[in-house]
């Protein structure tokens, strides 16, 4: 255990956020925002103007991030952590013990619920709220961020004194998601309380007549947004202040068997495949078509499943196209030395055939943090949703493979920046496996370009478009 001595960009992060109420830190991964958080925190508990924080973080964020950094610094080791989601956390917010609670964003309805609704500010343990990776509260019509806000600001009392927000991607699809976060924050007290106001004020349509509409930030208007928001906002990006290895990206060519690429071709051409007598995939539209051409790829498929006697579809079969991507994974292994790799997957069927395939390959769990960080697991195989966000993962290993690339740039970026943050040693590299001409070249694109005032999905069909067109 070691204390904490903080980087000259926490130095900055540290007193912007003791000094107000209301604060959003935009920082890239691998600034150490956790620690900074509990460093304003410790300036906040020692003056007596904070009695408790409720962190509000993606499920393994809150249940392994928090807690393991709170122990790792000798000034915050001995503040108590409980999670609402166990009994002995309500106890103990109901009793008003401990320093730092934390629950996952889906259950935050039944947090306030039970722990929060009908409560006045000065019975809840707690006065401070930091929404931990904030983008996921983007939606303007998410239920749960939604029924936070009105326990928390409904009928004109404020129920908590602070409200902090961390995100390193506050805008993955535009400058559209940056509305919800700063409404969260304060309650619509810069950006207003409408969506759909907000929308109307700052952008205007670009297809006006598609049924995938687009939006464009009118001409001067993201310095007026910048301007309202200026005062709660702290933005520090990683490449001005990391001083770790290079990141370097390299894309493994991958080649389909015949008998897998007149599969897919099929499927591509005709929205329909058949294998066998029983086994059928049927793409009914463009985000099925996506899903199912990206499962080929990989090597094995879902079926489309009849309709039981209940009128719901019967369990889902999968079919076995081609080795390729394993095989390519296994060279991959050798080739480097045998040093560990991180295996990031989309589809379940994935995980299982790669650890059929790869005795030494282990599939992520909550254990698999300390183990990983020990040097004691190879290969780890993990979708980008389970370890994507605030695991400290760097001192297990520098290398990820992407056997199947996610369309959306927020998960690419956060599952890479696992590796790629303070303390590594190491040169971090990305590989990607690819098909090339295939729907792999269309999401790989779509990373590069973003997408701006559309969806990463929208923008991957739009790409696949041109491929088409082009072969």
């Amino acid at each position: 255990m070691k204390r904490f001595e903080p980087l000259a960009h926490q130095k900055l992060a540290i007193p912007f956020l003791k000094e107000r109420n209301i604060a959003a830190l935009f920082a890239g991964m691998g600034l150490g925002k956790s620690a900074a958080v509990l460093s304003a925190l410790e300036y906040l508990f020692s003056d007596g103007e904070c009695k408790g924080a409720l962190i509000v973080a993606p499920l393994r964020v809150s249940v392994l991030t928090w807690p393991h950094e709170v122990k790792k610094w000798i000034q915050f080791h001995q503040w108590r952590v409980y999670s609402l989601r166990t009994k002995e956390g309500r106890e103990a917010w109901a009793k008003g013990e401990g320093e730092i609670f934390t629950v996952n964003y889906e259950s935050i309805p039944k947090v306030c619920a039970d722990l929060i609704q009908g409560k006045k500010a000065e019975e809840l343990p707690v006065d401070t709220v930091i929404f931990d990776e904030l983008s996921n509260a983007k939606s303007h019509s998410s239920k749960r961020i939604n029924t936070f806000r009105k326990c928390a600001f409904g009928k004109g009392e404020t129920k908590f004194k602070r409200v902090w927000g961390l995100t390193g991607t506050p805008t993955p699809n535009g400058l559209l998601d940056i509305f919800a976060q700063i409404r969260l924050l304060d309650n619509g007290q810069r950006l207003g309380k409408s969506y759909l106001h907000f929308k109307q004020a700052f952008f205007e349509p670009v297809n006006v007549f598609s049924q995938y509409p687009k939006f464009k930030i009118r001409e001067g208007k993201e310095k007026v947004i910048e301007r309202k928001i200026s005062d709660i906002v702290l933005t520090l990006r990683s490449e001005d202040w990391l001083k770790i290895p290079p990141v370097t990206v390299e894309d493994i060519p991958v080649t389909l068997p015949a008998d897998a690429k007149k599969a897919y071709k099929k499927l591509e051409n005709e929205l329909l495949l058949e294998i066998g007598d029983d086994f059928e995939v049927a793409a009914i539209n463009a985000a099925v078509l996506a899903g199912k051409l990206l499962q080929i790829t990989g090597g094995a498929v879902y079926d489309t499943p009849p309709l039981g006697e209940n009128g719901r579809p019967v369990a889902r079969k999968v079919e076995t196209i081609h080795t390729a991507k394993l095989d390519a994974l296994k060279k991959l292994f050798r080739d480097q030395g045998g040093k560990p790799l991180i295996v990031a997957t989309q589809y379940k069927h994935e995980v299982r055939r790669i650890l059929e395939t790869i005795p030494e390959a282990e599939e992520w769990t909550e254990e698999s943090l300390a183990r990983w960080n020990r040097g004691e697991i190879k290969y780890l195989v993990a979708h980008p949703k389970s370890i994507g966000h605030g695991l400290n993962l760097q001192d297990g290993g520098s290398r990820i493979v992407w056997f199947t690339l996610s369309w959306s740039r927020e998960l690419y970026d956060q599952m890479n920046a696992r590796l790629a943050r303070t303390g590594q040693t190491e040169e971090t590299k990305i590989f990607r496996l690819i098909v090339s001409g295939t729907i792999d070249d269309a999401v790989a694109e779509t990373l590069h370009g973003k997408g701006e005032g559309q969806s990463d999905f929208l923008t991957t069909l739009k790409n696949l478009q041109e491929l088409y067109q082009a072969s």
